[in-house]
C-alpha cells in the first residue's frame, strides 16, 4: 500500500478530510491515530479464551500465559491497541535504505535502547515509520493483547499490514484470532502443547528470547495460572 491509498482508505472510512496528496503529515497521522483508536476495544473472556485452547488443544491456562506475558495484562491503552516498534525491522523491511537518515527508527541490528518506554512514544515511532514506507511500518511493530509482529499480517489472515493493525485495534477476540492463525501457521502447536517454553518463545519472540528470559516468564505465568 503506498501513502495515496492509505489515505483514500482512512478517507472511506470517515477519518480523513484533506487532500489525497500522498504526505503523510500532522492531518494524515491524527487520521490514523483515530481510526486505530475507534475500537470497540471488547475484552476477552473465559469462554473466548476455552475457545481457542479447544481449537489449539492445549490447557487454558497456556493461552492465558501468553496473554500474561505479551500484554503486562493490557491489550488496549488509551483505545488503541499496546504495541512496540521494532527499529530492527524496519531496517530490514526496507533494505536498510533509512537507516543513516532515520537512526531512532531503522537500525540494522536490534537496540534495547530504541525501545520508547512510553505507548506515546512508540504510537510516534510507528506512524514516522509509516510516513516513510506504509507497509514496512505497519509491518515493524507489534500489536495488542499477543503481540505479535505486523510482518506477519499474510497467516495471520489479514491482506495487507494496514488491515492487521486495524483489525488489531478492533476487539481483543480480533487478537485471539490473530494468535490462534499464528500459533497454527507458524507450527508451534507441538511446543505450546508439550509446555516446551524454549522452543515456542524461540519461535514466537525470536532468537533474543533467551537475552529477554521469555521462556522462563512464560512457564512462571503458565504455574500461576495453573494454581
Amino acid at each position: 500500500m503506498n501513502h495515496v491509498d492509505l489515505q483514500r482508505r482512512l478517507s472511506s472510512l470517515g477519518f480523513y478530510h484533506g487532500q489525497i496528496d500522498g504526505r503523510i503529515g500532522p492531518q494524515s497521522k491524527a487520521a490514523i491515530l483515530a481510526c486505530l483508536t475507534d475500537g470497540p476495544d471488547y475484552p476477552v473472556d473465559t469462554r473466548d479464551i476455552a475457545v481457542a485452547a479447544s481449537i489449539l488443544r492445549v490447557e487454558e491456562a497456556k493461552v492465558w500465559a501468553v496473554y500474561d506475558v505479551e500484554s503486562s495484562g493490557d491489550a488496549f491503552i488509551g483505545g488503541r491497541p499496546t504495541i512496540l516498534f521494532e527499529p530492527h525491522r524496519f531496517s530490514k523491511s526496507t533494505d536498510h535504505r533509512f537507516d543513516r537518515s532515520h537512526p531512532a527508527l531503522s537500525s540494522r541490528t536490534w537496540n534495547r535502547k530504541l525501545y520508547s518506554r512510553s505507548q506515546g512514544g512508540r504510537w510516534e515511532q510507528l506512524l514516522s515509520a509509516v510516513a516513510l514506507d506504509v507497509d514496512a511500518g505497519f509491518m515493524s511493530a507489534s500489536y495488542g493483547a499477543f503481540q505479535i509482529l505486523g510482518e506477519n499480517y499474510a497467516v495471520c489472515g489479514a491482506p495487507d499490514p494496514w488491515s492487521f493493525a486495524w483489525r488489531q485495534a478492533q476487539t481483543e477476540g480480533d487478537q485471539l484470532d490473530a494468535f490462534i492463525r499464528f500459533i497454527e501457521g507458524r507450527g508451534l502447536t507441538g511446543a505450546l502443547r508439550r509446555g516446551d517454553w524454549a522452543a515456542f518463545a524461540r519461535g514466537y519472540n525470536g532468537t533474543a528470547y533467551r537475552e529477554n528470559k521469555y521462556d522462563e516468564k512464560l512457564a512462571a505465568a503458565f504455574a500461576r495460572r495453573m494454581k
